[in-house]
C-alpha cells in the first residue's frame, strides 16, 4: 500500500506522525487518569495517619464519643478498601464522599497493607483497654489513673507509633509508585517527541530529494525550452530520478520537448518557404503600387501574376462602373487574348470571386470563363480583387493540370492581386483627384473674386450711390458738389486698384506690423463718412489687437461688413466697436440699435455678406456669431486667435 513512489513515502510520514501524536494523546490521558487515582490512594492513606492519631486521642480522652467507634469503623472500612479494592469512605466539611479503589497493585505494597492491618488489630486492643479505663475513670470521678491504666495508656502509644511508621511506609510506597508513573509518561512523550523530530527531518530529507530537487530541474528545463534551447534534454544523464511519479513528469516533459522542436523545425521551414514567396510577392507590389499609370499598371498585373506562379497564362478582369459584367482587360502569357472579353457575374468562378470574396482553384475546362477554357485542360487559380470592402475584380492564372496550387500560392497569389486592387484604386483616385483638384481651383478662384469685389467693389460703388443723391440734392438746392465729387473720384481710383489687386490674385495686400490699429480707425472713420450713425470704437485691451496678419486682414474685413449691414439694412442710429481679450482670442464686438433680424431667415446664399464674414473668420482659426432679434437690434462676434508671442504664420 506504501510502496516505493513519493506518494507512499509521504503517506508513511503522515501515517507515522498521525500514530505518534495518538501515543502522545493516549499516554497523557492515561498519566492524567493514574495521577488523580494516585493522588485519591494517598490521600486516604494519609487520612489513615491522621484518624489513628485521632482515635488515640479519643481514648485517653473522650472514650465516651460516640466518634471514636464511628473512626474506628472508618479506619477499617479504608484499610480494607486499599489492601482488597473496593468502596471507601471520607469526610470533607460536612460532606461525604466515596470512591472505589483498586486491590493492591503488587504483593510489596499488600504485604505492607497486611502488616498495617495486623498492627491495627494490636493497636485497637490496646485502644479498647484504655477506652474502657478512661470510662472507668470517668464513672469513677477520680482524676489520677491507677497503675494498670496508665500501663495500657504506653502500650496505646507504643502501639500508634508503630502503626504510623507502618501507614507512612504505606503512603511513600504509594508516591514511589505514583512518581515511577510519572516518569514512565516523560519517556513515553520524550521518545514521542524524538520520533516526531526524527519524522520531520525524514520528511525534509524525502521532500527535498524526491520532490524539490526533481521539481527544480523541471523548472529549469522547462525556463531553457521557453527560451528556445530546444536541443538539451530535459534529463540529464547524472541526474536520472528514482521510479516514481516524478519520472513519469520528466518523461513527459521529454517527450513535449521531442514535439516542440519538431513543430518549431516545421514552423521554420514553413516560413522560409512563405517569406520567399511573400518577398517575391512584396517585390511584384511595390512594382505594382508605384505605377501609377494606369494602362501601365492593368499590363503590369497580370505580368508580374505569371512570374509569381510560374503560370503558363494570366488575366486581369475588372468590374466597370455600373457593369455587372467582369471585362478582361489585360492579360499576359502564350497565346494571346481577346480584350473586353466579359463573363456575368452570376456564373463561375466570377459568383465565388466577386460575389464571396474567395481565391478559387478549379480545372480549367470546368468553367464558363472564355479565358480559362481557351488554356484547357489545366489548373487555374482566381483571387479577387478587394481594396477595404470593395472588390474591384479577379486576378486569375492558369498551368499545365500536373501542376496543382497549394495553399501558399494561393495566399502569395491573394496578397498580390490586394495590392494590386490597392494599386488600381489608387490611380482611380489619382485621375478623380486631378479633376476635382481642377474643380476646387475653379471654385476657389470664383469664391476669392467674389469676397474680394463683396468686400472692396461693392462698399465703393454703395459709397458711390450714396455720393450721387447727395450731389443731387446739393444741385437742386443750387450748391456746389466739389467734394463730393472728389470724394467720389476717390473712391473710384480705390475701387481700380481694388480690381486689380483681385484679379492678379493679391487679394489682402500686406500691411506693415503695428499698422493694425490705424487701419481699424480708419475703417471706423471711413464708415462714417457712407452715413450719418454714432459710430464708437472702444478697445478694452490694447493686447487684443496683437494679432496674425492674415487675422487682421480677416478682422478689418468683418468689421466693414458689419458696419455697412447695420448702415444698409438695419436703419441703425448708434452702432458700437468693442474689441477685447478673451483668454487666448480676441473678441471683436459689433452692435447696433437698428431693426434687427431673425438669422435663420436669412442664412440662404443670396446672402453672400453673412457668408464671407463667417468664411473669413473661419479661414483664420476664428469662429463668428450673429445674434438678433427683430427689433432688437443686432451684435456680432466675431473671435481671432491672438498671437500671445507666437511667431506670425505670415
Amino acid at each position: 500500500m506504501l510502496g516505493n513512489d513519493v506518494q507512499g513515502r509521504v503517506r508513511l510520514v503522515f501515517l507515522a506522525f498521525f500514530s505518534l501524536v495518538t501515543l502522545s494523546v493516549i499516554a497523557t490521558f492515561w498519566g492524567i487518569q493514574a495521577q488523580t487515582k494516585d493522588a485519591q490512594v494517598i490521600n486516604l492513606a494519609g487520612r489513615q495517619r491522621m484518624l489513628t492519631q485521632r482515635m488515640t486521642w479519643l481514648a485517653l480522652y473522650q472514650a465516651q464519643s460516640p466518634e471514636l467507634e464511628a473512626s474506628i469503623r472508618l479506619f477499617e472500612q479504608i484499610l480494607s478498601a486499599l489492601r482488597d479494592g473496593g468502596i471507601a469512605q471520607y469526610r470533607l466539611g460536612d460532606a461525604v464522599h466515596a470512591v472505589t479503589l483498586p486491590p493492591a497493585p503488587d504483593a510489596e505494597l499488600r504485604a505492607a497493607l497486611e502488616q498495617a492491618a495486623r498492627l491495627w488489630t494490636e493497636f485497637r486492643y490496646h485502644l479498647n483497654a484504655a477506652a474502657e479505663n478512661a470510662s472507668a475513670a470517668a464513672m469513677k470521678d477520680t482524676a489520677a489513673p491507677d497503675a494498670a491504666a496508665a500501663q495500657d495508656a504506653a502500650a496505646l502509644q507504643s502501639a500508634s507509633s508503630e502503626l504510623l511508621a507502618e501507614l507512612d511506609r504505606i503512603v511513600m510506597q504509594y508516591e514511589e509508585r505514583a512518581d515511577a508513573k510519572i516518569a514512565r509518561l516523560q519517556a513515553i512523550q520524550l521518545t514521542s517527541f524524538a520520533a516526531a523530530l526524527f519524522l520531520l527531518g525524514w520528511g525534509y530529507w524525502l521532500a527535498r530529494r524526491r520532490i524539490f530537487q526533481p521539481l527544480a530541474r523541471l523548472g529549469e528545463a522547462a525556463a531553457r525550452m521557453a527560451a528556445g534551447e530546444l536541443d538539451r534534454p530535459v534529463l540529464q544523464a547524472d541526474s536520472s530520478p528514482h521510479t516514481d511519479e516524478l519520472s513519469d513528469l520528466y518523461l513527459t516533459f521529454e517527450n513535449l520537448r521531442l514535439q516542440v522542436a519538431l513543430a518549431q523545425q516545421e514552423l521554420e521551414d514553413r516560413v522560409a518557404r512563405r517569406t520567399r514567396e511573400l518577398a517575391a510577392a512584396f517585390e511584384f507590389s511595390q512594382q505594382i503600387v508605384a505605377q501609377l499609370d494606369r494602362d501601365r499598371l492593368l499590363r503590369s498585373v497580370p505580368e508580374n501574376a505569371r512570374s509569381l506562379t510560374s503560370a503558363r497564362a494570366s488575366a486581369l478582369c475588372l468590374l466597370l462602373e455600373g457593369s455587372s459584367t467582369l471585362t478582361l482587360v489585360a492579360s499576359s502569357g502564350d497565346g494571346g487574348a481577346c480584350l473586353n472579353l466579359r463573363q456575368p457575374l452570376h456564373q463561375d468562378p466570377a459568383f465565388q470571386v466577386v460575389g464571396g470574396g474567395e481565391t478559387v482553384v478549379a480545372q480549367a475546362g470546368c468553367v464558363k470563363c472564355g479565358f480559362l477554357r481557351a488554356y484547357a485542360p489545366g489548373e487555374c487559380a482566381v483571387a479577387p480583387l478587394r481594396a477595404g470592402d470593395a472588390i474591384l475584380g479577379g486576378l486569375c492564372v492558369v498551368r499545365p493540370e500536373r501542376q496543382a496550387f497549394d495553399e501558399d500560392e494561393k495566399r502569395a497569389l491573394t496578397l498580390l492581386s490586394n495590392a494590386a486592387a490597392v494599386a488600381i484604386a489608387n490611380a482611380r483616385l489619382v485621375e478623380s483627384g486631378r479633376r476635382q483638384a481642377a474643380q476646387a481651383a475653379v471654385l476657389a478662384e470664383r469664391e476669392r473674386l467674389s469676397a474680394e469685389l463683396h468686400d472692396n467693389l461693392a462698399q465703393t460703388l454703395s459709397f458711390t450711390i450714396v455720393k450721387v443723391e447727395q450731389i443731387k440734392r446739393l444741385l437742386a438746392r443750387g450748391s456746389p458738389g466739389d467734394g463730393e465729387l472728389e470724394q467720389m473720384k476717390t473712391a473710384l481710383l480705390g475701387a481700380y486698384e481694388q480690381v486689380r489687386a483681385a484679379l492678379v490674385g493679391l487679394s489682402d495686400p500686406p500691411f506693415p506690423p503695428g499698422d493694425f490699429t490705424r487701419r481699424l480707425a480708419a475703417c471706423i472713420e471711413d464708415a462714417r463718412q457712407f452715413g450719418d450713425q454714432c459710430l464708437e470704437l472702444q478697445v478694452a485691451d490694447p493686447a487684443a489687437l496683437d494679432l496674425p496678419r492674415l487675422a487682421q486682414a480677416q478682422a478689418l474685413h468683418v468689421v466693414r461688413e458689419a458696419l455697412a449691414n447695420a448702415r444698409r439694412h438695419a436703419a441703425a442710429q448708434h452702432v458700437w466697436v468693442n474689441v477685447e481679450r478673451a483668454g487666448d482670442q480676441a473678441l471683436f464686438r459689433i452692435e447696433d440699435d437698428g431693426c434687427g433680424f431673425d438669422p435663420q431667415a436669412v442664412l440662404g446664399s443670396h446672402h453672400l455678406g453673412l457668408r464671407l464674414m463667417r468664411a473669413r473668420a473661419e479661414r483664420s482659426g476664428g469662429s463668428l456669431t450673429i445674434e438678433s432679434t427683430p427689433g432688437a437690434g443686432t451684435r456680432v462676434l466675431a473671435c481671432f486667435p491672438l498671437l500671445d508671442g507666437k511667431p506670425d504664420p505670415e
